[in-house]
């Protein structure tokens, strides 16, 4: 028999198993968003402290009191650097939200704007709710259209993801919560369905009785991994719905569950190779139980599922770079709460996740083999 005709046999009776087991398996699936949106969710429904920087070239009473004025009602954090380029950078790195420039004019108007106002589109609720306030203190000391308000877009790179939305369209913590809690439903499925599975099957003597049969031994992992990203959707929707239930929505509307659905896939792809990386060099499932969570909750944490990763240590965020997770968390995000995945972020989050997926699939294939030949 071929590879192809072999792993979809092997794919037919794991998603036969999967179907007898079907209500654990819901059950288990919202057991965790529900946990963790009941808990989470309702933190921070107010937005302050949002962090902005400001640059200050006229260094002047006026412009002084502008700056006070912004941080006054502690809804904004207001920190100065020396020049524009700094700021920026901190802006497009995710570490700020916004960046004020009062240039040597202000607040005289001869021509030119006195004060520059840039922003990324990353932080939808911050954006709409705080640019308001930073346009009208600048009417107020500078004067009505003295100012320019710029949308800055983050640079084309790995560490794009670093700078995600962090914050939903009704400015609370639940569409954050909901979208990290996406990618960690996921990962765990991945990890208990594939290495779990194979543990349990190989104490039951059945790899045993894939030995003697006339099948393509790679089959074994490729009909488990094929099973998996099925059965991912399945996982989805069920984080979904009970999203929806506790008033998250989906920015991007219909087209935004495409590249969820999709993104959630490849993901599980990914961490099904990697529970089966484990299950070849762990024999009981107790062991595999340890391992899996230990790997699965720090991944959790790196990718920005509490926290945004940009709110990290520069050495945690280090780490965020090379965790697959963190890129399947970004365009949830990006799709969830702003409603749209730019190009650049759109590659790098599916390039990584691919490449990571055939990685960890053709290492678990080498080790896996070598542990029943």
């Amino acid at each position: 028999m071929s590879l192809l005709s072999d792993t979809l046999a092997l794919y037919k009776r794991e998603m036969l198993i999967f179907r007898a087991n079907i209500r654990v398996n819901l059950i288990r699936t919202a057991i965790f968003p529900l946990f963790i949106l009941l808990i989470f969710g309702a933190t921070g429904q107010g937005i302050n402290n949002v962090p902005v920087v400001v640059v200050n070239y006229a260094n002047n009473m006026q412009s002084q009191q502008f700056i006070n004025s912004l941080g006054s009602q502690g809804i904004m954090s207001v920190e100065s650097v020396t020049n524009q380029n700094d700021a920026l950078a901190l802006l497009d790195a995710g570490k700020v939200s916004f960046v004020i420039v009062i240039l040597p004019n202000f607040p005289t108007y001869n021509g030119q704007s006195a004060v520059r106002i840039y922003y990324s589109n990353t932080q939808y609720s911050v954006t709409s709710e705080i640019l308001p306030m930073i346009e009208q203190r600048a009417a107020l000391f500078a004067g009505p259209g003295n100012y320019q308000v710029k949308q800055y877009l983050p640079s084309s790179t790995f560490g794009a993801a670093l700078s995600t939305p962090v914050n939903g369209a009704n400015g609370s913590e639940t569409d954050f919560i909901f979208s990290g809690v996406i990618g960690m439903i996921v990962v765990f499925s991945a990890l208990f369905a594939g290495g779990m599975g194979l543990i349990t099957d190989r104490n039951a003597g059945f790899i045993k009785a894939y030995l003697v049969a006339p099948i393509n031994k790679a089959a074994i992992l490729f009909g488990r991994v094929l099973a998996g990203s099925v059965q991912s959707i399945l996982y989805i929707t069920v984080v979904l719905l009970i999203g929806l239930i506790f008033g998250s929505q989906i920015a991007m509307g219909w087209t935004g569950l495409f590249w969820i659905f999709l993104l959630g896939m490849i993901l599980m792809v990914c961490f099904t190779s990697v529970s089966a990386i484990l299950a070849s060099r762990l024999k009981n499932v107790t062991s595999f139980a340890i391992f899996a969570q230990a790997v699965g909750l720090p991944l959790w944490f790196l990718a920005g599922g509490i926290v945004p990763v940009s709110s990290l240590p520069s050495t945690l965020q280090t780490l965020s770079i090379i965790d697959p997770m963190t890129y399947a968390v970004d365009g949830f995000r990006w799709v969830i709460l702003v409603g749209t995945y730019p190009l650049a972020n759109m590659i790098t989050d599916i390039s990584v996740l691919l490449g990571f997926a055939i990685v960890s699939t053709l290492l678990s294939v080498i080790l896996f083999k070598s542990t029943i030949d």
